[in-house]
């Protein structure tokens, strides 16, 4: 289920597999349970595709915390960042994560 060393199984999202993956990308689904919560960890940059609607905290590295909805359908892009999240809702959440292979040398934005 491990997709990426960028995203720890002991701290990312528990349901969380890759649906496709090329020279170029990864892209994984992620299903967030009704409150449940990941620990701090690593994400790097990525684009997001809102499968359902969402309402989400994040507690940032540096103790921030935001609270924020998203529709179903609604696209993102996420910048590389630290942060713990929760599932505000009492559905699932479920969304596609697109994450671009960057060759080595070259900084992620």
């Amino acid at each position: 289920m491990l997709a990426s060393a960028q995203e720890s199984p002991h701290n990312g999202p528990a349901q969380m597999r890759v649906e496709l993956e090329n020279p170029s990308i990864m892209a994984l689904r992620v299903v967030l349970r009704p409150h449940e919560r990941t620990g701090m960890h690593d994400l790097s940059a990525r684009l997001v595709i809102w499968l359902t609607a969402a309402h989400l905290r994040d507690t940032m590295a540096d103790g921030s915390v935001r609270e924020y909805q998203r529709t179903a359908g609604t696209v993102e892009w996420v910048p590389a960042q630290r942060h713990a999240g929760e599932n505000l809702s009492d559905q699932p959440i479920e969304f596609i994560a697109v994450i671009p292979k960057v060759p080595a040398g070259h900084p992620q934005h």
